[in-house]
């Protein structure tokens, strides 16, 4: 599984940065302004990246309107490491056919980019799709190395490494209802 040593129970290490409150209020909102793109779609694909972005998918589509198809993607770029390896290995990209269809692509986090834009090109090589979008929890703009057009973004965010609703470090911290910053080792 993972070589790193964690004590997940541990919290003393950690710095609250996005309370739970504050997360579901800002999800909410952007749910609206997704309603407001999607008010004449007949239907969204709805495609999550994993694994960082089960938890904001969930609560975010909640909140929509229109008919959502959920699918998921696995990508990765970090491993158990504190910062992007810089290269992107694809897991599993089984989509269904997405040619004419409303897409969204919904992430935790984009911050170098890469897995992004990797994800873009990918799909824009292969479907035809009607419209193609991208959602983002938290936009961390300092770290970016690549573009990455992003339709709306949460919560912009420093150069830190974020933990919690999602956002992991080697694997752990997932399952916190808040986003912290873990203490530098």
């Amino acid at each position: 599984m993972t070589d790193v040593k964690i004590d997940a129970r541990d919290k003393s290490n950690l710095t609250v940065r996005i309370s739970e409150e504050d997360l579901n209020a800002r999800i909410r909102e952007m749910a609206a302004q997704l309603n407001e793109m999607y008010k004449d779609s007949e239907r969204v694909i709805v495609i999550g990246i994993l694994k960082g972005s089960f938890l904001f998918l969930a609560d975010l589509i909640r909140h929509l309107d229109v008919p959502c198809h959920v699918e998921f993607v696995r990508l990765s770029s970090y491993g158990s490491q504190k910062s992007s390896s810089g290269t992107v290995r694809p897991v599993d990209l089984t989509l269904p056919k997405l040619e004419g269809e409303d897409v969204l692509i919904v992430e935790d986090i984009i911050d170098t980019g890469l897995t992004m834009k990797f994800f873009v090109d990918y799909l824009r090589s292969l479907h035809k799709t009607k419209s193609l979008r991208l959602v983002t929890l938290l936009d961390k703009p300092e770290a970016r190395v690549e573009k990455v057009n992003i339709d709306l973004a949460g919560i912009t965010v420093g150069n830190e490494f974020l933990v919690g609703y999602g956002l992991d470090y080697a694997g752990y911290y997932r399952n916190l209802p808040y986003i912290g910053v873990l203490a530098n080792d």
